[in-house]
Order: structure tokens, then C-alpha cells, then sequence
């Protein structure tokens, strides 16, 4: 999941803003499409549930932006929308079926007349139907949960065939875990080929004008706590529960992204029984903490960000992670200095547990 977000993010970054040569736009759109390709074998573990190929059918519900805050602009527009999925994972008894509900970003890459080249990005929730059961479905290794996270990232081509009929096909990568809030959590990852029709609703509308304002340069100081429940193997164990506490100084240098550095403390109350595991005596409780400290990246969609945190443990007794942490997630602000936030702390791509908080920042203007 973390590659798949690492590269939409990077395209996010480097190639969205693509204007569109038409200023008026259907303000609302619906899409119906189909998915067929098959279950990415990313473990050796997961090769025995590759049986029948993959099969979904998607609906969406789309709203355009009209202009009216400067995200719409920086971004070229964006389609906003939700998308409902039913899959067949092509595994009957080990599998069985599949749903998705996910709000998703559709950013534009380039731009013609009648054809463009878009990136459908989307994090919301899946249901899985059949997880791993230790005496009826023990060969299901890769999920432990019937409740998981979707995300999707879709690089397609639209094309327009009259004023309210569009096709889109392109490629789709679909994944499914819960984070670690339940074992076995090796992860689902789709890939399917995709294609369908968007219907536009009603007539199209001129952008409401809105002067855009002169991007200003800030420095800002943002503290969190979150908390997270988490399982570790042997599979269907006992839960734990985890708390973070974090702070940070960015630099946000552009309309999209901000730099910065911080510092983290985790308390993590399975570390106790990993240790006895490995024969090594807890001597005190403050051997459950890890401190740690980090790098940041931070892309700003108006009150919307995507994080991503690379840091590296000051303290850890627990050794067998290894030395380096990574955090990847997103935050919502609701007032000026108050946000809550998601995020999936991880060792190199192995989950460890979800952040679940809130926050709150202090910003203060550098430079136009």
C-alpha cells in the first residue's frame, strides 16, 4: 500500500495542473464501469489463492469543482467523487466476494480537446467476506479482518464521445488491509484493466470567478496524539493498544508542499510480550516507549494534506523492527489550528498500527 501511495503522490506532485481548453464544465456526472485482471502474488504466501481471474463492476458519483477556492486552480480542476465497487476475487472459498466504498480525487495529467490522461486517487474502506479462520480457513494468509482499507490509484485515458457521454478504460491497482488491528495482515493487491461511461448531468456552467490569492510562504508548528489498536502474530491473538505523541516544524514553500522535521514518542504495549518471546526481561516500563525522530513531507490540498514521515528510533529495546520508522497518512483540518488525522505507521512497507487523533497547528506567514 505504501508503494502504491508513494507513487501517487509523486505524480500528484509533479504533474497535476493541467488546464482544460473548455472553461465551462458539467457540475455533475455519473459513471458505471468494469474491472477484470487478476491477484497480485506481492508474498510467496499469497500464491495459493491466485485461482480465477478478478472481476468487478464500479459506480460513481462525481461533482466538478467550480473554481471558487484556489486548490481547484492548482490542481487543473480535479473531480471530486465517491465510488462504490462489488468485486469477485476469483477465489470462492478462500476469498469469496468483495466491496469498496471510497472517496476519491481524479487530478488531471494532460489535457486535450476531447481526450485526457487523469489519476483516479482514492482511500476509504473494504469489505472482504471471507478472512482467515484458523480451523476452516486457514490458507487465507492475507486477511485477517472483514473491515480493511481501500485505497485505489487509477491512471486512465477520457475521452469524449458527445456533449453528455465520456469513455474512460486505463489500468487499476486496488488494495485491501486493516493496518495491523487484526493478523494476518499480508494484504490484498488488485490489478485490473478498466472501462466504462460517464453520463454528465444537466447543462455546463461557466467557473464562478474568484481572485486568486498571492501564495504566502509559512512556517508552521503542529503537535498531535493519537492512539490505535493493533494485533501481532501468531495470527488471531490477543489485541494490544498503542498511543503516539508527536510535534513538528514545516516550511510550506509552495502551494503544494511543505518540508520539515520532528520528533516522536510511541508507547506500544505489545512490545512487552515480543520481548518475552525473544527470552528478554522487561526490566522497566519505560522499556514499552520508543522515541524516535523524523523528516517530513507534506502535500497540501486545501485543508486536506497527505503525510509522509521517514524517521529513524533514538530509543527502542525491541530490536527486531530495525532502526528505521515510516509514517504515511492523512489530515483534515477543521478550524484554523485544530485537525484530525490518519495515518499508517510502518517498518520498510510491514504495518505496525494506525494512528488514529487529533492536532493542532500554529502557522505563521514568512514571505509572498
Amino acid at each position: 500500500m505504501q508503494k502504491n501511495l508513494l507513487i501517487a503522490f509523486l505524480f500528484l506532485h509533479l504533474f497535476t495542473g493541467a488546464r482544460s481548453q473548455d472553461s465551462t464544465a458539467h457540475r455533475l456526472g455519473v459513471s458505471m464501469g468494469f474491472h477484470y485482471g487478476f491477484l497480485v502474488a506481492h508474498r510467496p504466501l499469497i500464491i495459493p489463492l491466485q485461482q480465477d481471474k478478478i472481476s468487478g463492476l464500479e459506480a460513481n458519483f462525481i461533482i466538478r469543482p467550480d473554481g471558487s477556492k484556489n486548490w481547484h486552480n492548482t490542481y487543473g480542476y480535479p473531480e471530486i467523487g465517491i465510488s462504490l465497487t462489488a468485486w469477485d476475487l476469483g477465489n470462492r472459498n478462500q476469498l469469496g466476494k468483495a466491496v469498496t466504498l471510497i472517496p476519491y480525487l481524479d487530478f488531471p495529467l494532460a489535457r486535450g480537446r476531447k481526450t485526457s490522461l487523469e489519476l483516479k486517487f482514492g482511500w476509504g474502506l473494504g469489505y472482504v467476506e471471507k478472512v482467515f479462520e484458523a480451523d476452516e480457513n486457514y490458507k487465507n494468509v492475507a486477511i485477517g479482518s472483514h473491515i480493511n482499507y481501500g485505497l485505489v490509484l487509477q491512471p486512465r485515458i477520457k475521452t469524449r464521445i458527445t456533449e453528455h457521454l465520456v469513455f474512460k478504460g486505463g489500468l487499476s491497482i486496488s488494495h485491501f488491509s486493516n493496518g495491523s488491528i487484526a493478523t494476518p495482515n499480508l494484504g490484498l493487491n488488485l490489478m485490473t484493466i478498466t472501462g466504462g461511461f460517464i453520463y454528465n448531468i444537466g447543462e455546463k456552467q461557466l467557473p464562478r470567478k474568484k481572485i486568486v490569492a498571492t501564495f504566502e510562504k509559512s512556517r508552521r508548528l503542529t503537535f498531535f496524539g493519537a492512539a490505535s489498536l493493533k494485533q501481532v502474530y501468531p495470527a488471531d491473538g490477543k489485541n494490544f493498544y498503542a498511543v503516539s505523541v508527536s510535534g513538528n516544524q514545516s516550511w510550506q514553500i509552495s502551494p503544494k508542499s511543505a518540508f520539515g522535521f520532528g520528533g516522536d514518542i510511541f508507547y506500544d504495549s505489545s512490545i512487552h510480550q515480543k520481548l518475552e518471546e525473544r527470552n528478554l526481561e522487561l526490566k522497566s516500563s519505560i522499556e514499552v516507549f520508543r522515541g524516535g525522530f523524523h523528516g517530513s513531507y507534506e502535500l497540501v490540498i486545501d485543508d486536506l494534506s497527505v503525510i509522509i514521515n521517514m524517521g529513524g528510533y533514538l530509543y527502542t529495546k525491541l530490536k527486531n523492527d530495525g532502526s528505521i520508522y515510516h509514517r504515511i497518512g492523512m489530515r483534515y483540518r477543521f478550524s484554523e489550528k485544530l485537525f484530525v488525522l490518519m495515518h499508517l505507521k510502518s517498518h520498510w512497507g510491514k504495518a505496525d498500527f494506525v494512528e488514529w487523533g487529533v492536532g493542532c497547528r500554529f502557522d505563521k506567514i514568512k514571505s509572498k
